[in-house]
């Protein structure tokens, strides 16, 4: 009986073996455990990270065409402000360059002009030659009677083309009738609706020039007088330098 209790019983040995195997199973299901558990997680961090990766990329992206773009919208900014600057100083050419031409005209015009005075100028000088060197002469004079006025065109040349300015001044001594009896009278300018004040008007009597110079202008006639003749007196202070007398036409 006890043979067969101590057959049915395993041996020590057995059991310690036993033993061991079943740990080792043991050992090697939890190290698949955690290897499994390792992978899973390599797995899953991989997904995580290449998904942060991806977004972050994607957000790099955005900030950098928002910057692009912004360069960009700059850059047109500055180009149609070049363009609008570039157009503003094509225009201000044309303006001044339209300007300097019509300078130019106006010149050419004004040296033209000059040059047919001194053709006119050296055409009266061979016609009237002026008498001793600085004498002013009287070259043309024309007076006419209209209404209450007279008016008068006078042309002045003096043979002095180094010396000094002739400065005078014109005087116009009318002779006629006054209530029927003979009357000389010295006339005043006067001006006329849209001509320059009464009182700047004897200042065009002044004369002043080198060469030659030409007047014009109105001259007042007393109401109760009857001009006959006018003698036009050039005067260089109180002296007399030259006179011409013109005979008027009896009123109508």
């Amino acid at each position: 009986m006890h043979k067969s209790e101590s057959a049915a019983q395993p041996s020590p040995a057995r059991s310690a073996s036993q033993a061991i195997a079943r740990r080792y199973r043991t050992r090697r299901l939890r190290y698949a455990l955690w290897l499994g558990i390792l992978v899973l997680g390599l797995i899953l961090g991989a997904s995580v990270a290449r998904h942060w990766f991806g977004n972050e990329a994607l957000r790099q992206y955005d900030v950098l065409k928002s910057q692009t773009q912004a360069q960009l919208n700059q850059v047109r900014a500055q180009l149609a402000a070049a363009r609008a600057q570039n157009d503003a100083l094509q225009g201000q050419l044309m303006v001044e360059e339209s300007t300097r031409r019509g300078l130019v005209t106006s010149l050419a015009d004004a040296q033209a002009e000059l040059g047919q005075l001194h053709e006119q100028l050296a055409f009266f000088d061979q016609l009237l030659p002026p008498g001793p060197k600085g004498a002013v002469s009287i070259r043309a004079l024309e007076i006419e009677h209209v209404g209450p006025i007279l008016q008068y065109k006078v042309l002045l040349m003096r043979n002095a083309q180094e010396d000094v300015p002739f400065s005078g001044r014109m005087q116009f001594v009318a002779k006629g009738l006054r209530q029927g009896k003979p009357a000389t009278v010295t006339l005043d300018p006067v001006r006329l609706p849209g001509n320059e004040p009464a009182e700047a008007a004897p200042a065009t009597l002044a004369l002043g020039f080198d060469q030659f110079q030409r007047g014009a202008g109105v001259l007042g006639i007393p109401p109760d007088f009857t001009p006959q003749t006018v003698t036009l007196n050039v005067l260089e202070g109180d002296t007399l330098r030259v006179s011409r007398t013109v005979n008027l036409p009896a009123a109508d």
